[in-house]
């Protein structure tokens, strides 16, 4: 029997995570691998599951090492899951506990077919589902028509009585594996037609039971949809038949316009654009264009607009041979494309239409435009367009690029004053770091800051006023803020800033802080409450060592341990940081 490689603990932590080897450790130490068995350059076990009775594993080695692995369980998709960890772990401290047996190749070679009969048949009474397995050609034949029938069939079988309950995507690919192992087999055998009409089948279904994909929070059944559309495209190539060819694009593109239009852009046929566009004829090209403008959406809603921008960039592509300067031009505004739109005409040096066409767009998509004028060296029309409609802009973006570009052209008053804008908008500190820089440096930080300041002081925003005087480390007045500031049930950052700013400066203040709040974590009476309120008796025993008064940390920490004796949880959090 070939020798697996040595494999140590530490070749274990590569092949997967932090997180799922301590998780994969401790089903090892609780023996939970069993029945782990050894066929050649294979290792194979159950682990006991958490949410089914027991997941199978298997890790297959190759000279080098790990090769290949995979578990049953909901993400044991790789082998990188904690029950193949336990396996693993189990091979590396325990070799000796995995019994020998031959591959299951060897061992149905020894079988009649009379035995061979008798055992499928028994697996039949166990899994009834599986019946419809033996209606679908075994890989090895010669090419054959296909059962049409039994591979739709087989494919349907995947979504039949779906209960939707955590790891049902798993449950439906088990079923669907047989097909997609099949299909390319098919295509690894050049038997393009074959293969490409199973894997049309599984989109098709997958399409068909849309709530199943929908419901995929992992996205197994959107990656199996792309995984197809990819393979999909490598079978056009070899095919000729100009109607088989057909019927394959027609599939990637309803994936393509399920994907886009149906559910939302989620990136199950992301690669359908580029084999439309690059694996097609150009009468294919037409057709298929064709079919692009029969979906184009009429409407004027948000989404209507931004499905015509999506499909305006596959029809551009799949016309790109054919399209004259105008009728490209038409293209981009019927379906919305202002970046291709100005691109075109900046190229083309028709400037003025340029701007019109910026001048009517709206704020989102002139925003995204911007760029293009500064690369064809139009920055400063840019900047005039932005600052015509200062008055009516909405999106604050355009703001912000007009403050950027008059600082690089040296006017930081005009800077100044668009950073005022935003600021009274949306306050906040990044903002107000942005007008002391700029303020400072035409010497109007005074004023401006005195002027803030009065307007905060009278809206009684004490949280912001705080976070400004502890930016400016004026920690006396943020401490007086802090008094100000009415109580907010689990509201702790505000009052952990300041005490961290007063440590050094206003220990004693710093102490009532952290007390006040580990005493809050301690009346919420829960674990990770208790972990907090350790967290900040430990900053105050550091700030009493910092004082040299452990006299008094030795009083008050003996004064809270007596006082919550009866919370044995929040006792060991106060002994894990030996306090």
């Amino acid at each position: 029997m070939t020798s697996i490689p040595h494999l140590k603990k530490s070749d274990v932590v590569r092949w997967t995570d932090e997180i799922y080897f301590q998780r994969g450790q401790k089903y090892f130490e609780a023996e939970a691998i069993y029945d782990q068995r050894r066929e050649g350059m294979t290792l194979k076990s159950k682990c006991s599951g958490s949410q089914a009775p027991f997941y199978q594993q298997k890790v297959i080695f190759d000279s080098k090492g790990i090769q290949s692995a995979e578990c049953s369980c909901p993400v044991g998709d790789g082998g990188h899951c904690k029950h193949a960890v336990a396996l693993l772990l189990t091979w590396v401290n325990d070799p000796d506990s995995f019994q020998e047996v031959e591959a299951l190749e060897e061992i149905l070679e020894k079988r009649t077919k009379a035995e061979l009969i008798v055992i499928v048949k028994q697996m039949l009474d166990q899994e009834p589902d599986l019946e419809s397995l033996l209606d679908l050609p075994f890989s090895q034949e010669e090419s054959q028509p296909l059962n049409v029938k039994a591979i739709r069939q087989q494919a349907q079988n995947a979504f039949r009585n779906v209960d939707y309950e955590w790891g049902y995507t798993r449950e439906i690919k088990q079923v669907l594996n047989p097909l997609l192992k099949l299909a390319a087999s098919y295509l690894a055998r050049n038997d393009a037609e074959n293969s490409a009409l199973i894997y049309e089948t599984i989109i098709e279904s997958i399409i068909d039971n849309e709530n199943a994909a929908l419901g995929d929070k992992e996205g197994e059944l959107l990656r199996v949809v792309y995984d197809c559309a990819e393979a999909l495209g490598e079978c056009l190539t070899p095919i000729a038949d100009s109607k088989t060819r057909i019927e394959i694009l027609q599939i990637l593109f309803s994936a393509y316009r399920w994907d886009t239009i149906k559910i939302g852009g989620v990136g199950a046929a992301d690669c359908v654009p580029e084999i439309l566009t690059s694996q097609t004829t150009s009468k294919e090209q037409k057709e298929i264009a064709q079919w692009t403008r029969e979906i184009m959406p009429k409407g004027n809603s948000w989404s209507d607009g931004y499905h015509r921008e999506v499909l305006g960039r596959l029809l551009l592509d799949l016309e790109a041979n054919t399209l004259d300067d105008e009728a490209y031009l038409k293209i981009c505004r019927e379906t919305g494309r202002l970046n291709d739109l100005i691109e075109r005409l900046l190229k083309l040096k028709r400037i003025q239409e340029a701007e019109e066409d910026a001048k009517a767009a709206e704020d989102y998509p002139l925003f995204r435009a911007l760029e293009i004028f500064t690369k064809h060296k139009q920055a400063d029309l840019a900047e005039k367009i932005v600052t015509e409609r200062l008055k009516t802009i909405e999106d604050d973006r355009l703001i912000e690029w007009l403050s950027e570009r008059y600082k690089q052209r040296g006017n930081l008053a005009g800077s100044l004053n668009l950073e005022e804008r935003l600021f009274r908008k949306y306050p906040n500190i990044e903002k107000y770091k942005k007008l002391h820089k700029l303020a400072g440096q035409l010497d109007r930080w005074g004023h401006l800051r005195a002027q803030i300041i009065s307007e905060l002081e009278n809206k009684k925003d004490f949280h912001f006023l705080i976070s400004i005087y502890l930016f400016e480390k004026e920690v006396g007045k943020a401490l007086a803020m802090l008094e100000k500031l009415p109580p907010r049930w689990g509201d702790h950052s505000t009052q952990f800033e300041v005490a961290q700013a007063a440590k050094k400066q206003y220990p004693q203040e710093a102490i009532r802080i952290f007390t006040n709040e580990a005493e809050r974590f301690i009346d919420f009476r829960n674990r990770d409450s208790y972990s907090q309120a350790a967290l900040c008796l430990h900053e105050v025993r550091d700030i009493y060592r910092q004082m040299n008064e452990m006299e008094s940390w030795n009083k008050l920490i003996k004064e809270i341990r007596e006082r919550y004796k009866k919370l044995p949880a929040l006792q060991d959090e106060l002994h894990q940081l030996k306090l």
